[in-house]
């Protein structure tokens, strides 16, 4: 038998695995009933006998387990039995009264700090045989957490969102690089406009202190950006500031609102972090204001957010023929469209010569690594797209973002088992990573790693639904837990997660295809032809992909007349 038992509810599934996970990897034996606690049937002797022989006894208390008839059963059988009991709060919960007579002046720890859960269980006599090498959602973190929240759009004729979007963007690359602090990226930037909640509720469930808030007004060349930099814990503005100018002026206020945050944060800076603090990109206010309207198209990841931001970025250049961002991101432009919506090689070789400029302008843009293994690999360049990928890691080891690339890589010549790794360290690098879960999974299940498949979908899952919770809207998000869910196991929910996409007239090609995957998986053939279907109607063009994907292969092997419409789908593909 197991050292440790874990009692949980069903709906804390998720986050009962993830801690058997981070048992497992600091040398701790851990038992678990893997059929639910909630099922009438699964408090049997095989549970009994669990808690008899454990040695420490962990109960996971949720606003669902403290009501849950099976989990007080075993809470006061642990008492009764003399176990030592270790309680977890996953948020805090007011004990119910069936509950609180057992765990009576035994004292709790947060799921959230793996050190007092490790600690705790020392105490009790089971000391951890190594470090844990993995951590939970909403570990502690040394570093001081900070989120730049979108600034709002206080112009007369209030149509320069894309400037303040674009400050907000450009104080993200200046403060992420400063090794003391964790900033959010900008798709939370961006995802936060659709948040419903309050902004403690955010903070609490994102585990970030500080916020900065902004406002900007722009009318013709005359600009003001107003900040302030918010403590959520004490509810203190560290400090507010308003600066008025020009655009011309728009890289100095740009650099001493950054400084303010760093001076707020009392963070000490090494003089290469002063450096790149004071770093710019362009000296020509007109060519950044069009590198911030491009910037804003291409986040949307559509064909005309493309093309919209390659047309911004061939004026930005004309103007600096030197604005190495404006390059990178043309080139990124060029080879995103190619991919997904227009096969014309032009548009690769043209992003090639705008990498390679990148690089002679500014040799330190490591970033561009990646476009060009991106652009290799789409040229069929796979040696030089290896090599590229590589480079990128070498020069920026602590970059999640430099082995997601390989192990994108990796996937994309399809040698699966070659990108578990670098994805892995990705995720490492950046636990809230949600693409990289998602391309982790699938790439152990086409390498039939089932243990990973098995471990990653289920340390995804908490992630994908505070994703969920936080932004219920979010169509991409809702297909991967979807899909996640499927490959845990759970296959009745994951049906219903889907449920409210489908009520959706319209939904992205790639989140239709994702959808028709999940429908083959599960040997609904109709459905995922149906969604395949759909999915190149809305666009979807990776015809790799679809020759590749291992969840197709019961279309590709079927009846005849279920080969001949996939082969149709592939056909319309290639001549789209």
């Amino acid at each position: 038998m197991s050292d440790i038992f874990i009692s949980y509810s069903s709906q804390d599934r998720a986050q009962a695995y993830q801690l058997i996970e981070l048992l497992g990897s600091a040398g701790l034996s851990v038992w678990i009933d893997r059929s639910g606690i909630e099922a009438a049937a699964s408090w049997s002797e095989s549970i009994v006998d669990a808690i008899d022989a454990c040695k420490a006894f962990i109960v996971m208390l949720s606003p669902a387990s403290i009501v849950s008839p099976n989990v007080v059963k075993e809470v006061s059988l642990a008492s009764e039995k003399r176990k030592k009991i270790l309680p977890l709060d996953l948020e805090p919960v007011e004990l119910s009264k069936s509950i609180q007579y057992a765990l009576a002046g035994i004292q709790r720890s947060s799921m959230t700090n793996i050190d007092a859960i490790i600690r705790a269980l020392g105490k009790l006599g089971l000391e951890a045989t190594q470090a844990p090498s993995i951590k939970l959602v909403h570990e502690t973190d040394e570093r001081k957490s900070l989120m730049i929240l979108p600034f709002e759009d206080l112009s007369p004729t209030a149509d320069n969102a894309w400037f303040a979007d674009g400050i907000a963007a450009e104080l993200i690359n200046a403060l992420s690089p400063l090794k003391a602090l964790r900033v959010s990226d900008h798709q939370a930037t961006k995802d936060y406009k659709r948040y419903q909640g309050s902004l403690p509720n955010y903070a609490k469930e994102m585990n970030i202190r500080y916020f900065i808030e902004g406002q900007v007004r722009k009318f013709g060349d005359q600009i003001k950006i107003t900040s302030s930099l918010l403590d959520i814990e004490t509810g203190d503005h560290l400090w507010q500031d308003s600066m008025k100018g020009t655009m011309n002026d728009v890289f100095d206020i740009q650099e001493q609102v950054a400084e303010k945050v760093v001076e707020g944060l009392k963070v000490h800076l090494a003089q290469d972090e002063k450096k790149k603090l004071a770093k710019r990109g362009t000296e020509n206010a007109e060519a950044y204001e069009l590198y911030l309207k491009a910037y804003e198209y291409s986040s949307r990841s559509t064909r005309e957010g493309h093309r919209l931001s390659i047309q911004q970025l061939t004026l930005a250049i004309e103007l600096d023929p030197n604005y190495a961002n404006a390059l990178h991101l043309k080139a990124h432009s060029l080879a995103a469209l190619y991919r997904s919506y227009d096969r014309d090689p032009n548009l690769l070789n043209e992003a090639e010569q705008l990498a390679d400029r990148a690089f002679v302008v500014k040799p330190d843009l490591c970033s561009a690594y990646d476009t060009r293994s991106f652009v290799y690999l789409l040229q069929g360049r796979l040696s030089e797209a290896e090599a590229a990928a590589n480079e990128y890691v070498r020069r920026a080891p602590q970059d999640s973002n430099s082995h997601f690339c390989l192990g994108f890589f990796y996937a994309g010549v399809n040698q699966p088992a070659l990108a578990l790794a670098p994805y892995e360290k990705s995720i490492e690098l950046k636990q809230d990573d949600l693409t990289a879960y998602f391309n982790l999974v699938i790439n152990s299940d086409k390498a039939h790693d089932t243990a990973r498949v098995e471990k990653w979908s289920r340390l995804a899952l908490p992630h994908f639904e505070r994703r969920l919770r936080l932004v219920p809207d979010d169509e991409n998000a809702r297909v991967h837990y979807a899909n996640l869910l499927r490959y845990a196991g759970y296959m009745e929910r994951a049906v219903e997660a889907l449920a409210p996409l489908l009520e959706k007239e319209t939904l992205d090609g790639f989140s239709l295809y994702n959808i028709a995957c999940l429908y083959a998986s599960m040997n609904d053939t109709a459905h995922a032809l149906e969604m395949l279907r759909r999915s190149v109607a809305a666009g979807f063009a990776g015809i790799e992909i679809f020759r590749m994907d291992p969840d197709l292969d019961g279309l590709r092997e079927g009846p005849p007349t279920m080969r001949a419409e996939f082969q149709e789908l592939m056909e319309r593909m290639e001549t789209a």
